[in-house]
This record gives C-alpha cells, structure tokens and sequence, in this order.
C-alpha cells in the first residue's frame, strides 16, 4: 500500500517538472510578433534641452514591417540647471505636493525651462497628524495604567503570600459544587 502512494507520488511530481520545463522553454517564443529596438550609441549621449532628450533607436528584432530606425522623446532632467522654489501648495483634488521652481539667476535659458511645476508625494494633512497623535498618546495611556494596575496587584499578592507564609497559616478557597 505505501509503495503505491510512493509510486504515484513521483510519477506527479515527474509530470509536474515536465510540464514546468516545457513552459519555461516556449516562454521566449510568446513575442515574436513584435517589435523590439535597442538604443544607438554611435550617435552618443543625448543631450538633455529643455526637459526632454531625444533617442534614436534601431531595429533589434522583429517582423519585415517594422521601421529600422526609431526616434524616442523622453522627458529628463538637466543636472545643469539649478531653481528656486516659488511655491509649494497641497492639490486637495490629487492629495499630491505641488512645487513651482524658477530658474535661477545666470542659468542658461536655451538649455532649461524657465519654470517647472512638479508633483510630489502625498500632502501631509497636519489636522490627521494631530489626531493620531492624541489617539496614539491615550492608547498608551490606557496600556501605562493597565500595567501599573497589575503590577499592584501581583504585589499586594506577593505581600499577602509571605505574611501568611510568616503566620503559618495558608489559605485555601473551598468551592462548594452547585446542584
């Protein structure tokens, strides 16, 4: 009776790892329809003006109808261009931080935008932060008192135990069994 559980248990676990196999080996084969580019880097570093940098791409692999050569504006940052924070104000709408930035005086305007709106992290409502800060001060208040309590009591225990142990005497408590 074990040897045929033993039995049968390899011959799943063996169909198991067959058909894992066979899924990783046509994974690669799923997207052949598509297709794919990789970034030339004859032409260099692209330059970032203005916010946004230009890529040209070629063909890597993919079908006859695809375009051999592909062109890519991505959005970018100069490290060049230094600003100044105008404003920073709470967007109730999105819950996001907005800051307005100025370029700097003596930063190159052919190069960086003259001013840039960017969105930030969730806003930080002080009202809520308060809150929870009360709530979490009461609730360890409560837990404070609770353990200051059985403190006290587990002492007025121990101090009960050994005046009678001092006595001689022991106290017992007798349950009388209820009909």
């Amino acid at each position: 009776m074990n040897t045929k559980i033993v039995v049968l248990l390899v011959v799943v676990l063996l169909a198991v790892s067959l058909t894992e196999a066979r899924r990783r080996k046509n994974k690669g084969n799923k997207n052949q329809d598509r297709c794919r580019y990789k970034r030339d880097k004859s032409a260099g570093r692209p330059e970032c003006i203005k916010g946004y940098m230009t890529l040209t791409l070629q063909l890597k692999s993919g079908p006859a109808d695809c375009a051999p050569t592909l062109t890519k504006t991505k959005r970018c940052r100069n490290r060049d261009c230094k600003y100044d924070v105008i404003s920073s104000v709470c967007n109730q709408e999105t819950n996001k931080m907005v800051k307005t930035l100025q370029l700097k005086e003596g930063g190159d305007e052919t190069k960086c935008e003259k001013t840039i709106t960017v969105e930030k992290r969730r806003c930080k409502n002080k009202a809520d932060k308060a809150a929870r800060k009360a709530a979490r001060k009461e609730k360890n208040k409560l837990k404070k008192a609770e353990r200051k309590a059985a403190r006290k009591a587990a002492k007025a225990e121990k101090k009960a135990r050994k005046h009678n142990r001092r006595e001689g005497t022991t106290t017992a408590v007798i349950q009388e069994p209820t009909a």
